[in-house]
């Protein structure tokens, strides 16, 4: 999915809050406790766990020990035996909400989003204004597709702390909505925050090109180019939206470039095929659509326009096999069963086409409609 960043406590902040209110029952247990908390603070996480377990071995009671002795483990990538910590902080005492969101944390880190989510769910429900749960639940939300439940915790998550990452990260679910103009205001504010990253520059270049606001998209591509002017993606979105002006040769410019900066980027070689396809230039465009499949076997659009071209070159059973192939990647994917069906008609199959159509219909695409009430009586 997508790069989206998590917001995590320090170490250090960790330590500097709970010390204060820890009470330690043995001087020999707060004695260790001291001396892993001076070498976790000096980067020495492996040295201070060993503090750490001396502590536990003389208060296993105590979860604040097992609480930091997990934070160290995180630091050192020991996820499991930090997730085992975290739950026994957890075990003895049952509103430590901080336990909940870091555990959430190492789950969200091992891809296990469900799990994470209850964690932060748990974390925000002891306490429902430790804010930077919901930045945490929003990537996970994120990452799992639920970009609704995303945007409603990155609008908590603002409230607290309105930072570049969380509007732009906002403003990624709100472009996977396809609530263009939403995006724009979040990337409009992370510009704000940092003019400085190209990120921000090109993802609203992206939005602006699904509003068809390709002159201001081109501005916005342009401007990401001069902070990274060797970042492929950039050259491809900028290519899409002189497309959308109907300047080619400025897209084929910015397409090879794209593809000469990052040779196993299948978007370029897509876009490049959408070009000569409208040029009608067929055979350089089922080459491009090849390539961009060979490169990301997962490319179900891919698919999908090779096949258009392969039935304007009279392959009819090869455009079949694509449009099979792109509805097996996406089985929502509506333009597929349209061009399907379309193939179906010339072939005969009356049953076969219909039943495609009346497929993509009802998965919204509104071409559909007229032929079904023309073909299909």
């Amino acid at each position: 999915m997508k790069n989206l960043k998590l917001q995590g406590l320090s170490l250090v902040i960790v330590i500097a809050v709970l010390l204060p209110f820890s009470s330690y029952s043995q001087k020999t247990a707060e004695d260790y406790i001291k001396k892993g908390t001076a070498k976790s603070l000096a980067g020495l996480y492996k040295e201070a766990l060993s503090d750490y377990d001396n502590a536990i071995k003389l208060n296993h009671d105590n979860a604040e020990y097992f609480f930091m002795r997990a934070a160290a483990k995180n630091e050192i990538e020991d996820y499991a035996g930090a997730m085992q910590d975290y739950t026994s902080a957890i075990e003895l005492k049952p509103d430590y909400f901080e336990a909940y969101y870091f555990r959430g944390y190492i789950k969200d880190v091992k891809e296990d989003y469900d799990g994470a989510i209850k964690d932060y769910d748990k974390a925000i429900s002891i306490n429902p204004d430790y804010l930077q749960a919901y930045h945490n639940r929003a990537t996970a939300k994120d990452k799992k597709g639920d970009f609704s439940g995303a945007v409603a915790d990155y609008s908590k998550a603002i409230l607290a702390k309105p930072d570049y990452f969380t509007f732009l990260n906002r403003g990624k679910a709100q472009y996977e909505l396809k609530d263009y103009a939403g995006a724009i205001r979040d990337y409009d504010k992370a510009v704000d925050v940092n003019a400085l990253d190209a990120e921000a520059f090109y993802l609203r270049g992206n939005a602006k090109n699904g509003i068809r606001d390709y002159v201001g998209a081109l501005k916005d591509f342009e401007k990401a180019m001069e902070l990274k002017p060797e970042d492929a993606k950039i050259y491809n979105g900028k290519a899409i939206s002189a497309i959308g002006i109907n300047d080619y040769k400025t897209a084929m410019h910015d397409l090879n470039y794209a593809a000469e900066l990052k040779w196993d980027y299948a978007e370029p070689y897509f876009n490049r095929g959408l070009i000569r396809n409208e040029l009608e230039d067929y055979e350089l465009a089922l080459k491009d659509f090849n390539k961009a499949i060979e490169l990301d076997p997962n490319f179900y659009e891919a698919y999908n326009f090779r096949g258009v071209i392969k039935g304007k070159l009279n392959d009819f059973k090869g455009d079949i096999i694509d449009f099979n192939k792109a509805i097996e990647l996406n089985p929502n994917f509506g333009e597929a069963y349209y061009n399907r069906g379309i193939s179906k008609t010339r072939t005969s199959d009356k049953d076969g086409a219909c039943s495609d159509f009346n497929k993509s219909f009802k998965l919204g695409n509104p071409k559909a409609e007229e032929i079904i009430r023309q073909y299909c009586k």
